[in-house]
């Protein structure tokens, strides 16, 4: 009796493992192939517009003729005005718009795919700009890792987002910044 609860639990045990690890793609997400075709699909780049806005909230300014390389990773070139014009401390105000815009890097993650569209997640890195010894603070910006964005290959158009979410200055997080979104939209050139 035991031998045959044993082989019973035994046999239950492979036939729940078999349909649970059932689809490989799934688990694992895009197979390398996928991903090197997708990256080539979306190499190039891109001139457009970026709307910034409050995240959930209302639109702050748009700005024209940015542009946005996607390689291996996305590589975007980040306007700081919108943001020096929101913080309330007028040194850090003058901080930002000296540095006038910074390159973000975002490697992608890719979600879903078909003929026509990709659809992907960007995991920015956070940017970080030198200050000290007499110079000016340390400024930095961490981002969310939670957005993304579609692109139509077809139509060789991209359209992303990329949220900073905090600000610190000298190693202190600056509890008055506000998170925002910079939607950009544009075409291959």
């Amino acid at each position: 009796m035991k031998t045959k609860n044993l082989l019973l639990t035994l046999f239950l045990f492979n036939f729940i493992l078999t349909f649970t690890s059932c689809n490989k793609n799934e688990e694992e997400g895009f197979s390398k192939e996928e991903i090197l075709q997708a990256l080539f699909d979306l190499k190039g780049t891109y001139h457009g517009t970026v709307q910034v806005a409050y995240y959930r909230g209302a639109d702050i300014t748009e700005l024209q003729n940015v542009t946005a390389v996607s390689r291996d990773s996305m590589k975007f070139s980040m306007s700081l005005l919108p943001i020096s014009e929101l913080v309330s401390d007028k040194s850090l105000s003058e901080r930002l718009r000296e540095i006038g815009e910074v390159e973000v890097v975002a490697g992608y993650h890719f979600w879903q795919r078909d003929d026509w569209n990709i659809n992907f997640g960007l995991r920015p890195k956070d940017i970080c700009v030198l200050g000290g010894y007499g110079a000016p603070p340390t400024i930095k910006i961490v981002f969310s890792q939670t957005f993304g964005g579609d692109a139509e290959v077809g139509e060789n158009f991209i359209m992303f987002n990329i949220s900073p979410m905090e600000l610190w200055v000298d190693g202190k997080k600056y509890e008055d910044f506000t998170q925002l979104v910079y939607h950009f939209m544009g075409k291959y050139e």
